[in-house]
């Protein structure tokens, strides 16, 4: 398989007039040339940055699944019992 940086590369070339192999390409349809490759790049970086964001998308759905469970299986604590201090129970130095 191409890589992107390999359809760039040859993108560059046919624009800048050389072919596959270097040589000059003589006619005026160097950016016809150029433009399946340069497709092909955009199409492998969009793919790219579609699988890195469905990657994202599956953590933040994951977190919040757990969090949701969280918060459903945790029951709230009681408050504690508090308790009143009267100035007659305290005990004086």
């Amino acid at each position: 398989m191409t890589t992107t940086d390999q359809h760039l590369s040859a993108a560059t070339a046919r624009l800048e007039g050389r072919d596959r192999s270097g040589f000059p390409i003589r006619d005026e349809y160097r950016l016809i040339k150029a433009m399946p490759h340069i497709v092909a790049a955009l199409v492998g970086e969009q793919q790219t940055t579609n699988a890195h964001l469905a990657s994202l998308a599956d953590s933040l759905a994951r977190i919040a699944t757990a969090l949701e469970r969280q918060a459903t299986q945790t029951p709230a604590e009681p408050a504690p019992p508090r308790r009143l201090w009267l100035p007659r129970n305290r005990k004086h130095s």
